[in-house]
């Protein structure tokens, strides 16, 4: 993970500045160096993040303690003396746990790696199921990746539809009918690991920008069950005032639009361009070179206003790659520049994920690390 540091979260206005700050920040300062450079001795610990000798021991002796870094061996050199002990994060060690709740059908979850590589991967298919049932279903699921897993969690992270806090409170889930549920003190009450949830598009932007085509300032686009919107600007997360940033799939852009949403209004932009709406068009007969030139076109109205507002110059589109391919990523473009001078600039960038099938468990993974070691 080389990516620069993102503060995607902040301390709360008005919160006090406490001297235990400033040392979990010199804790996370270490852990970042090690995640972005690999092992290094205590000293070029030292030299790598301005701290002196004396702070940086202490710091690694605390975090052996927690078992957040190892010590990997000796440092190879010509230096004449003992040589120096290599630290480096506890990547053998310590494991961590994503769910893609986003599906159309199955509840997807993945036991990784530090660097959010997929070690073991589970599924459980869903048929429709809601509130407590969904509930039920997802904790059945995670009894059963955590069954498998024989090293150490970090932490659980969990990528939901809908409208989560950062509290992971879920303010709104049309998919499994959640309204101010507490699905991350549910989940860690029943698993005693601590839980991190996100919406699904903002962990995709989260993955996309840590192992993918990331930027300092970006959208990501993603069709799924709903239509997802993640949006970055100067390396920050953006989430909104209620949390509700990019939630694209339920504006009208035309009143003339009727077709019925799941959200219980009409003419929606998930009514049109979601994959079971794309399913439904491919069934009744539209052909797929129609259907990218209407999905584009609708498509394209929500996100030029973004681009020529928020001045941005990358977009990743992201899907089941038999609907969000090379053609439609074409026509989307091509739609955009009609609308949005800043599609039409020569660094204008629109491509394809390159692991859609991925991106929401590894950003649940980016969460967590976050979270929980302030690595970004």
């Amino acid at each position: 993970m080389t990516s620069p540091r993102k503060d995607w979260n902040v301390l709360s206005h008005g919160s006090a500045i406490l001297p235990s700050h400033g040392r979990e920040h010199n804790l996370s300062l270490v852990l970042q160096t090690l995640s972005d450079r690999g092992a290094l001795s205590r000293a070029d610990l030292a030299r790598a993040t301005g701290l002196t000798r004396v702070t940086v021991s202490e710091l690694v002796a605390e975090l052996l303690n927690r078992s957040h870094v190892i010590e990997t061996g000796q440092q190879e050199g010509k230096r004449p003396g003992k040589p120096s002990t290599l630290v480096d994060l506890n990547r053998p060690g310590l494991r961590i746990i994503g769910v893609d709740l986003s599906g159309v059908v199955p509840f997807q979850a993945a036991v990784m790696d530090l660097d959010g590589t997929i070690l073991q991967s589970f599924s459980s298919p869903n048929h429709g199921a809601t509130k407590e049932a969904a509930t039920a279903q997802l904790l059945e699921l995670l009894d059963t990746v955590i069954g498998h897993c024989d090293s150490p969690v970090l932490g659980l992270g969990i990528g939901s539809p809908g409208v989560v806090t950062d509290q992971g409170i879920i303010v709104d889930s049309e998919k499994f009918d959640w309204r101010g549920f507490d699905l991350g003190s549910a989940v860690k009450q029943a698993t005693g690991i601590n839980t991190h949830i996100l919406n699904d598009a903002d962990c995709a932007i989260l993955s996309e920008h840590t192992f993918g085509q990331g930027s300092d300032h970006m959208i990501l686009l993603r069709l799924g069950r709903g239509v997802g919107c993640g949006v970055i600007t100067h390396n920050t997360l953006v989430r909104g005032s209620n949390f509700a940033a990019g939630e694209l799939g339920h504006v009208r852009q035309r009143p003339e639009d009727t077709a019925p949403c799941s959200c219980g209004e009409i003419g929606c932009l998930e009514a049109y361009v979601s994959i079971p709406a794309i399913w439904k068009a491919l069934a009744e007969g539209e052909s797929k070179e129609q259907l990218d030139q209407r999905i584009a076109s609708y498509l394209a109205g929500a996100v030029a206003p973004l681009l020529s507002t928020l001045d941005i110059r990358n977009v990743v589109f992201t899907g089941i790659p038999e609907v969000v391919d090379q053609p439609l990523a074409k026509a989307l473009h091509e739609a955009l520049a009609l609308r949005s001078h800043a599609a039409r600039a020569e660094d204008f960038r629109l491509s394809l994920s390159e692991d859609p099938e991925h991106l929401v468990l590894r950003g649940c993974a980016v969460n967590v690390l976050f979270h929980e070691l302030g690595i970004t």
